[in-house]
């Protein structure tokens, strides 16, 4: 008879985790905690059963939600895992993940990497921007009391245009200005190169610029925009003064919180997808798992 051999058995892949979160930072009270993921875990029964997060040393009550990022940047990740509370992590907090994965299965013939086994970041004081579409002005409290620029309530804003409207709902702030590519280093005075295309082409260097939305919403300084607190007349950004922008650019951390109220023009919600939106899902689509359900969850 012919010999026989076993065949070899499957090696199985690894699913290699990052974080989006340093060790160290201080971030505002908005911001999720962010894994990437790659390749695609198949099933989070494990990952979610050994991921422990606390918040001043205590079990926190939140919940991971699994979603297919947009972003460029991101593509090359298959998917993200954001874990939050029911509402903003407390003020000035110590929160810690504690990720004991390693050869843990990410599904069938998946296992996790070790490579990332804790992150440790914290709070700082609760920013609160509310911007309201009707009044077109903004208000920003700090741990609850309002604080605005030298001599002003609020700040005067203009946002989308009719056929460029403004996204409603929760917004987090995810950076602050941009590097200049040809040289690697920030650009001066938080300026950001906004490039529009079609009819309504510009190219602009705009100052004062923080990010809220991966698709391209800023809140920013606008000294041609002559309608503040009229009219909305802007591409979807937050326009402001420049003193105001500049103000604001200062006051403002990554995770801070930027509320949409009353926005004209039918712009609908923003998309939890789309940078840091995950306030916009309620509760209790948000604790059932999203594309990989939570062990346990009932819809």
């Amino acid at each position: 008879m012919p010999a026989t051999s076993t065949p070899p058995a499957r090696t199985a892949r690894t699913v290699r985790v990052s974080s989006v979160l340093a060790d160290g930072v201080t971030v505002g009270v908005g911001m999720p905690i962010i894994l990437r993921f790659s390749p695609l875990p198949t099933d989070s029964t494990a990952f979610v059963n050994a991921a422990k997060v606390t918040v001043n040393g205590r079990p926190a009550d939140g919940a991971w939600y699994w979603e297919q990022p947009t972003a460029d940047e991101v593509k090359a990740h298959v998917v993200e895992a954001h874990f939050r509370l029911r509402s903003y992590w407390p003020a000035n907090s110590t929160i810690r993940l504690a990720l004991p994965i390693g050869g843990l299965s990410a599904g069938k013939g998946l296992v996790y990497g070790d490579g990332l086994t804790s992150v440790t970041f914290r709070t700082g004081d609760a920013h609160i921007a509310t911007v309201n579409g009707t009044s077109l002005r903004m208000v920003v409290t700090s741990n609850g009391k309002r604080v605005a620029p030298p001599g002003e309530m609020s700040m005067k804003v203009s946002l989308g245009a009719p056929g460029t409207p403004t996204y409603l709902g929760t917004k987090v702030v995810m950076q602050k200005g941009e590097d200049d590519p040809a040289t690697g280093e920030p650009r001066p005075d938080g300026t950001v190169r906004m490039i529009g295309t079609g009819s309504d082409h510009y190219d602009l260097l705009v100052k004062w610029s923080v990010r809220i939305t991966e698709s391209g919403e800023y809140v920013h300084a606008a000294p041609w925009n002559e309608h503040l607190g009229q009219y909305s007349s802007s591409n979807g950004c937050t326009n402001l003064s420049t003193s105001d922008a500049k103000w604001f650019y200062a006051f403002s951390r990554v995770g801070d919180v930027v509320r949409y109220v009353e926005v004209p023009h039918n712009g609908g919600t923003m998309p939890a997808w789309d940078g840091y939106g995950d306030w916009n899902l309620p509760w209790s689509q948000w604790h059932t798992g999203g594309l990989l359900p939570n062990p346990g969850s009932v819809s």
